[in-house]
């Protein structure tokens, strides 16, 4: 959310470009971000060019995914309740064909993350760096 709010020109660079590949006229085992908008196009019964979102976060004004919080205060039952609340509470993508506009995406998060071999979660933080935990929760609701 903070990047969100403070990269805004970089975020649209970001969707631009990977649209642009998505839209490239290339061999497909060549441009898997083509390969796999198309696919997700097709499952999802929406353009290419929505499909090639890939720039995920909270709604405007939302910083956390507050699964942290629910782990602590004990208020979920099971994994699959904690991984509804981030893919619902994340799921809103950034889309520089709407600027300004965060647009709950759910289904399209879910499809795009199916082909993930790894994700990435930049943390602004003095406390911990990248290198100090393989797996963490963010206990900070704000």
């Amino acid at each position: 959310g903070v990047f969100r709010d403070l990269f805004i020109n970089q975020m649209n660079l970001m969707d631009r470009g990977i649209k642009m590949a998505a839209e490239a006229d290339e061999p497909l085992d060549q441009n898997f971000v083509r390969k796999h908008a198309l696919e997700q196009a097709a499952e999802l019964n929406i353009s290419l060019r929505e499909a090639s979102c890939r720039v995920f976060s909270n709604s405007a004004g939302s910083y956390s995914a507050n699964v942290g919080l629910a782990i602590e205060n004990g208020g979920w039952e099971g994994e699959e309740q904690l991984q509804e609340q981030f893919l619902t509470r994340k799921g809103f993508a950034f889309n520089a064909d709407k600027p300004g506009m965060m647009e709950q995406q759910a289904d399209l998060f879910k499809s795009a993350l199916k082909t993930v071999d790894v994700t990435f979660q930049n943390l602004d933080s003095s406390e911990i760096s990248i290198t100090d935990v393989s797996h963490y929760y963010d206990p900070d609701p704000t």
